[in-house]
Parts: structure tokens; sequence; C-alpha cells
């Protein structure tokens, strides 16, 4: 009898045992762990490096971040923001080869240019950057996403909205490889399009506003490509248009509160960017997958998105083609 009631006991202890293993599995990771630091205890150290602060570019890191977590990369993430000056990248790239990470995530031209100087082992990750061949960013440890937009394809919204208009306005930063092709490309353009091209250069945010004063002097409209100093002063340059009733169309997407004072914005999502970005470094982490066999990503297809506000403030005609089938902003 007792022997039988030790072997009771014993085979209950051992059913809970088992019940308290398997309730665990079920539940998942109590600590709310990504599963790859389940599955091997990894922690990889990411480098951030961003050429500015503003709302886009933003977007684009905090996209890679919160796809990290989805992919169940488990990641101390180091960011660091070189507002806005060029020489600070490098010393950020160099930073990250001192903290050893294991991977470089560049925010713009500038950004990936500077890591690619420093390092041909670091994988790099880059998005928000225009041209990676003309910017010479390439090379066996680098892949990512361009923001390439589709220059033709903007400057045919001009006439759309306007049939009167026939200078456009550019306005770009000097040191910026990303905004002197999209000059260029424009150059090629516009004459297809029936517009003429008026290109004022800066060299520093000191210089915006004058600039921006001579710019909607000797246009009829305004097409602001993607470069990181102008984007730091979107506000002032829709202001300053709006009040002279010329028309602006942002060939990226702003999803800050900038966008209520944007006529249109013609381009995809930052965001999106940043997480095709992770999913890139989650085949290179994860899966040991080398830079080199994933190709760069290119955006195919935009979308628009007007401000109603500004429709009104320039009596532009509601029910027009481009304005009545994209996303409104009230």
């Amino acid at each position: 009898m007792k022997k039988l009631l030790s072997l009771i006991m014993a085979s209950t202890l051992l059913l809970a045992g088992c019940s308290s293993a398997g309730g665990n599995a079920t539940t998942g990771n109590q600590d709310n762990k990504p599963a790859q630091q389940e599955a091997d205890g990894k922690k990889y150290k990411i480098g951030i490096t961003q050429i500015s602060e503003h709302p886009a570019l933003d977007s684009a890191r905090n996209g890679f971040i919160e796809q990290l977590k989805t992919d169940g990369i488990d990641a101390e993430i180091v960011y660091k923001n070189a507002q806005g000056d060029m020489a600070t990248t490098t010393t950020i790239a160099q930073n990250f080869m001192d903290e050893k990470v294991d991977l470089i995530y560049a925010i713009s031209t500038p950004s990936a240019q500077a890591a690619k100087q420093v390092t041909s082992d670091v994988p790099i990750v880059f998005s928000a950057v225009t041209d990676p061949k003309a910017s010479g960013i390439e090379g066996a440890n680098i892949t990512g996403v361009s923001d390439k937009t589709p220059v033709d394809e903007q400057l045919s919204l001009f006439k759309k909205l306007d049939p009167n208009i026939k200078k456009i306005g550019i306005l770009y930063s000097t040191s910026e490889t990303n905004s002197k092709i999209q000059v260029e490309e424009a150059k090629g353009l516009v004459s297809k399009h029936g517009l003429e091209l008026v290109e004022v250069g800066i060299n520093n945010i000191n210089d915006m506003s004058q600039a921006v004063d001579a710019l909607i002097g000797k246009s009829d409209a305004i097409y602001v490509i993607t470069d990181n100093l102008v984007a730091k002063s979107i506000d002032l340059l829709t202001s300053k248009a709006n009040e002279a009733k010329k028309i602006v169309i942002l060939g990226y997407v702003d999803s800050s509160e900038s966008s209520k004072n944007i006529l249109l914005s013609n381009g995809v999502s930052y965001e999106d960017f940043g997480k095709t970005a992770a999913d890139m470094a989650k085949k290179i982490l994860k899966d040991k997958v080398k830079p080199s066999e994933i190709p760069v990503a290119y955006p195919d297809k935009t979308y628009n998105t007007v401000s109603m506000k500004v429709v009104k403030e320039l009596n532009l005609d509601e029910n027009n083609e481009i304005i009545k089938d994209a996303t409104k902003i009230e």
C-alpha cells in the first residue's frame, strides 16, 4: 500500500512538472523578448546614423526599429544624429567602429557615404538615398532602400494642376550629391512637359529665407525635391509660396503637421522604407545572407496627398482630376 501511494505521488509531481513547462511554451516569452534572442541568445548592436532631424527621416528610423521587433531581432540601438553637419557623419561612423556594432543603418546619402568610408567589413543598410551608384554607395558590405522619386511623373503634375504654369523652381543644397542628381534629371525632362527650370542653390540654412524669396519671384510654381537642408525649412518655403499663391509639389510624403500647408505631395512612405531596410538587416544578421546578395530596393509606386486647406487658399478647382483622386488632408 505504501509503495502504491509513493508511485501515485511521484506520478502527480511528474505531471505537474510537465504541465508547468508546457504552460510556459504555450504562452510564449514571458519577458517579451524577441524570438531571435530566445533561439540563440544573440543580442545585436546596431548603429543608426541620421543626417538631421526631419519627420521623413525620423519615420525611416522608427519604421526600421519597429520592424526589427516584428522580425524577432533583439538589438541594442545606438542612435546618433549629425544635425546637418557633414563632417559629423564621418565622426559618427568612426565611433560605431569603436563600439563594434554588428550593422550600420545609414539614413541619408551623406550618412551612407560616411559609413562606406570607414568600413568595408561591417554590413551597411541604407535608406533615403536617391542614387546609390552615382553617390558611390556601393560595395560588398552595402545594400539598402533608395528613395529615388519619379521626377518625370512628378513634373507632369504641374500643368495638370494649372495649365498656365511655365517656370518651375527648385531649391537645393549645393553640398548634397543626391540633390544635384535630381536637379540634373529635372533639367533633362522639363522641356518634355512644356516647362522651364529655375534653380537656386544654397550653401547653408542661413541662406534659406533669401533664396526662397528669389525662387518665388522667378517661378510660377515650386518643385521640392528630396533635399535634407530644404526639408528642414519646409514650413518657411510653403508659407511664403502659399502667400504668393504659388503651387508647391513635394517629391516625397511628409507625415508631419507641415503636410497641412503643402498643396500636393507625391511619393511613398519613409516608414515603409525603414521597414524594408529592417527586413534586409534581418536577412544579414539572422539568416547570414551577404549584403551583396540583397538587391537595392526602389519605390515601385507613388501616391498623391493634397491639403484641402491649401486648395481653398489658392482657389484651385476641387474637381480637378489630380485633386479629386488624391488622399485628402482637411
